[in-house]
């Protein structure tokens, strides 16, 4: 034999050897996951048994929310979805993960979409959560709010002018307008002005309106990420999404002109991160830690509320009877459009509270599953069902918030499901109440909740008092609704349609408004 073919032969004859040895690594993995796991009793889909690819390209599609609330009609309450991960469809369950759990950690996998550093959304420690909250806390309470409330409403009126930039005597419809945009400009000037000092004006100017697309395109890759981290490697990700990733960039240059601009001025949130001290060890946050605040609020802020304001508005369009109602209400509690603003008028609004409600819970901004992880050394009791160490845990608020038991007739738009005087009654609406969680349950619900809802009540009764306004009977009319044909929790056309990219995503309603009859 030709002593050059020698050690190719001795490699070769290697081999059948190292291709068994990889046929027993994955046969073991395979049975220990299907029957010795500590989480194989729990049914679920087949592929979530042996990896996270299934809600990764889930994630990615955008409907994930879709896909768990799915696996609840077919697998029960309780579901193993990824091969670590347990999804709870109860209210018990709830209450267990993120009220009595409130000493869990956030899953590791929340460190994928941190902006440079930790911040308030991804800190996965409860004890430094709750550091960064006193920090942050005291510019998104209620009595901030109120001290707000005059520039944000000077937004509601700009954002309520632009819809119908007309001065038509003759009432006649304005042009379509997509609200996912005009949203998304009104949300996001909103809370530039509340955390930078300044806003954006992404209304008056169309120099930064690219800013609502590169923020959904980076949160589209980031929903990636969080499933399938190796797509890091050999930077694959910023190879899949080569426009997503410029858009990042753009969105960080923006990031840090509004800082240099805030740093002459007072009183906004960026002022409260910049100036936070420790008695002993001096600065609290460090520069990069001040800027993945800032960058991730500034997301946070504005995606959710403009999520649910476009929600709002299409429910409202959709369903004439509560349209009807509300107009009645708004247009009959505020004399004028000027008396619009918090206080005890805005307390008489209760179908207004109710619509807000409703529409947060059939589509919510946050409508996948915020699991928590159960650390080593710990075990956790949910629901009656022990989960192990390493284990992570969580309830999925689509899921929850579209579940018969809590709410009977989960797809559809009934605000009176609120009302105690509507024969809701007290007992009934505890129930719903208690498996209602838009904002998540607990220490770490959000902390921008006042605002949102704030906004939400000022920018609709707006709106409302204003205008008259309908989808029109075209195809773009149909833009946000559900179709027949359109696959798994996407067939009804009386629905929002959400995509869960961490923090749902949007496209339309289509509105044409005019100016009410007086």
């Amino acid at each position: 034999m030709d002593e050059h073919l020698a050690v190719p032969l001795s490699v070769l004859s290697r081999i059948p050897l190292g291709v068994g040895l990889v046929i027993l690594a994955v046969l073991g993995y395979v049975i220990y996951q299907v029957y010795f796991h500590p989480l194989a009793k729990y049914p679920g889909p087949w592929l979530g048994k042996f990896t996270e690819a299934g809600a990764a390209y889930h994630a990615v599609k955008g409907d994930l929310h879709l896909h768990i609330w799915w696996c609840h009609q077919k697998y029960g309450p309780v579901i193993r979805y990824t091969p670590n991960l347990v999804i709870f469809n109860t209210e018990s369950g709830l209450k267990d993960i993120y009220v009595r759990g409130k000493d869990l950690r956030k899953d590791v996998h929340y460190g994928v979409i941190q902006l440079g550093t930790k911040n308030l959304l991804t800190v996965t420690s409860p004890k430094e959560h709750a550091k960064r909250s006193k920090i942050i806390g005291p510019g998104f309470t209620s009595t901030a709010m109120r001290e707000f409330e005059p520039k944000l409403l000077s937004h509601v009126h700009k954002f309520r002018d632009a819809l119908y930039p007309s001065s038509d005597p003759d009432r006649t419809w304005g042009p379509p307008m997509v609200m996912s945009e005009w949203c998304s400009y009104f949300a996001f000037d909103v809370i530039t002005d509340l955390v930078f000092g300044k806003a954006c004006n992404l209304l008056g100017s169309q120099q930064f309106q690219c800013t609502v697309y590169d923020i959904s395109g980076m949160m589209k890759r980031l929903s990636l990420l969080m499933y399938a981290p190796y797509v890091f490697l050999g930077r694959l990700d910023k190879k899949l999404f080569k426009d997503e990733v410029r858009g990042m960039k753009r969105y960080h240059r923006l990031v840090n002109s509004m800082m240099a601009d805030a740093a002459s001025m007072s009183g906004h949130v960026l002022s409260q991160l910049t100036s936070a001290r420790d008695s002993v060890t001096g600065p609290t946050l460090t520069d990069a830690d001040v800027y993945s605040e800032a960058a991730m609020l500034a997301v946070a802020g504005s995606d959710s509320t403009s999520v649910s304001l476009c929600a709002s508005l299409f429910y409202l369009a959709t369903y004439p009877h509560a349209y009807a109602k509300l107009a009645h209400e708004i247009r009959s509690v505020f004399p004028s459009p000027d008396d619009i603003r918090s206080g005890p008028l805005m307390q008489q609004c209760t179908y207004l509270q109710a619509c807000i409600k409703e529409t947060l819970r059939i589509s919510p901004a946050v409508a996948g599953c915020p699991y928590r992880r159960v650390e080593k050394g710990d075990t956790l009791v949910v629901d009656g069902n022990v989960i192990p160490a390493g284990c992570s845990v969580g309830t999925g608020i689509y899921s929850i918030h579209h579940n018969p038991l809590y709410f009977p007739r989960p797809e559809e738009f009934i605000p009176e499901r609120w009302l105690t005087e509507s024969g809701a009654g007290t007992d009934k609406l505890d129930v719903t109440s208690a498996a209602y969680a838009p904002f998540s349950q607990g220490s770490r619900a959000c902390i921008g909740r006042h605002l949102a809802q704030l906004e939400l009540q000022l920018a609709l009764a707006s709106l409302v008092w204003s205008y008259d306004f309908r989808r029109p009977d075209t195809a773009a009319g149909a833009m946000g609704a559900g179709n027949p044909g359109a696959g798994i929790g996407r067939t009804n056309p009386h629905e929002f349609q959400l995509y869960d990219h961490i923090i749902s995503q949007k496209r339309g309603p289509v509105l044409q408004f005019r100016p009410r009859a007086r």
